[in-house]
């Protein structure tokens, strides 16, 4: 009987939920793997044989990011307006045509458009579909994205092996990685869309949602002896804060908290890809042998694998502001010991610090917007969030700029640390938002603005 653990919080009678769960995690694995990670191991064989500076190589990780974050709307938008399976076949496709056009490189501006198609396809295949599918079959939510944000993870940890055990073979180049990266991506997205299909919910447009009733969010609480299931759930309230109502998007976007939840989702991801693109590049630079740099990054993403799966697990017991804090707090000190040491054991305090930053910051930020505002605009309002990745993304080109003006990345490194602790500032401060009780007092608009819940009758 799946009566316990995750299967305890699938909310309809549905044998895909599982398998959903495990095709989404998998694909968010491996388009990880062949992307972020996998591209800061083979950039320093790029700029070697292709003659770059590292301004113009940080920039075309910035391309890939930005185009990661500026395109967030256009999953959106098709699963609206023809499903997610729809979606995943485009991002699929898309991928392996950037993975691939990225193995012929020769010039900057092939580069730089096989980075757009990557970011392009990322977005397609991650997070977005994959949170609007997961959130459909699970009630506790927070359960289950922490397992789909572990093994998503395992990308981070496996993308610079996978590049070292193809470059190890003898007679095999960056190109053939690309190559074989493209081929699996190809396959695998294909599958992943199929199988997502079998649900009819995700093959059909998904803005028909929109107009449908919708159900008063309850939070279940054991009733005491005597008591009904009301007054029990009165007398006990959850520690987790779930908003009873749904917010309209331009409601949920006027408010400091939907700001706050922004701008941690653009430090971590800022920080994020910096870190992925440079760190090995720096740390050789200060002296640390290449082996011991990518086992560096490794570790960290190990490390977010870990905080991951007890993240999701406590989101449910503990409000995830505080993992939040604890977050952004763990990826302000391990930037700013990255950039100032090179003493191997020091080195372990950048790689647990960013780990646990990078692993819980993206989760608790899912998280708290759905718990915050609400699920049934959350599609809209999640692909908003991932906008500010056009603007993250940023880092490696002014990491690169830095590189080439001082000789070193150290001032980066500790800009991505002053930010991260700017951001710890505003969430200790944060506290659930509160709403006013009918749309007038917004000014809401009927189309996205109206509570998405039905009043309830005696």
């Amino acid at each position: 009987m799946l009566t316990s653990g995750i299967f305890k919080s699938v909310r309809s009678v549905s044998p895909l939920a599982g398998g959903h769960l495990a095709t989404l995690s998998t694909l968010d694995l491996l388009i990880s793997a062949a992307t972020f990670s996998s591209l800061g191991i083979v950039l320093p064989h790029m700029v070697s044989e292709l003659e770059w500076s590292w301004s113009q190589a940080g920039l075309g990780f910035t391309i890939l990011g930005a185009a990661c974050g500026g395109s967030s709307l256009l999953p959106t938008l098709l699963i609206r307006k023809f499903g997610v399976r729809l979606a995943l076949i485009c991002g699929a496709l898309l991928m392996a045509l950037g993975l691939y056009m990225m193995s012929s490189v020769n010039s900057l501006l092939q580069y730089f458009i096989a980075a757009a198609i990557c970011g392009v396809a990322y977005q397609m295949l991650g997070t977005i579909p994959s949170t609007f599918v997961i959130s459909r079959h699970f009630k506790n939510r927070s359960t289950a994205l922490g397992l789909y944000f572990t093994i998503g993870g395992f990308g981070n940890v496996f993308g610079p092996w996978m590049v070292m055990a193809v470059l190890s073979v003898e007679g095999q180049v960056w190109r053939d990685y690309w190559v074989y990266q493209s081929l699996l991506l190809l396959a695998t997205g294909i599958a992943g869309a199929l199988i997502i299909g079998l649900d009819k919910r995700f093959a059909q447009p998904a803005e028909r949602e929109l107009t449908e009733p919708a159900i008063e969010t309850k939070i279940e609480s054991a009733p005491t002896p005597g008591t009904t299931c009301e007054t029990a759930a009165a007398a006990k309230p959850s520690r987790v804060y779930v908003t009873p109502v749904d917010w309209g998007v331009k409601e949920a976007m006027r408010t400091p908290q939907y700001m706050i939840l922004v701008a941690a989702y653009f430090a971590n991801l800022m920080a994020l890809v910096t870190v992925t693109s440079l760190s090995v590049g720096h740390l050789v630079e200060r002296g640390v042998s290449n082996e011991t740099a990518g086992a560096m990054l490794s570790l960290e993403a190990f490390i977010a694998v870990l905080t991951r799966i007890g993240g999701g697990f406590l989101g449910e017991r503990v409000d995830p502001r505080y993992l939040m804090i604890v977050s952004l707090a763990a990826t302000s000190i391990g930037c700013a010991v990255l950039a100032t040491s090179n003493s191997h054991s020091i080195l372990l305090i950048y790689a647990i610090g960013t780990g646990i930053g990078f692993g819980l910051t993206a989760l608790s930020c899912t998280v708290l917007m759905m718990n915050y505002f609400g699920q049934r605009h959350n599609l809209e309002l999640f692909s908003s969030m991932c906008l500010v990745g056009a603007a993250s993304a940023l880092g490696p080109t002014i990491g690169g700029v830095i590189r080439d003006l001082t000789g070193n990345f150290i001032l980066m490194f500790l800009i991505l640390s002053a930010v991260a602790a700017i951001v710890w500032v505003a969430v200790v401060m944060m506290r659930a938002p509160k709403r006013g009780e009918t749309p007038e007092t917004t000014g809401a608009s009927p189309a996205l603005d109206t509570p998405a819940i039905a009043e309830r009758t005696a």
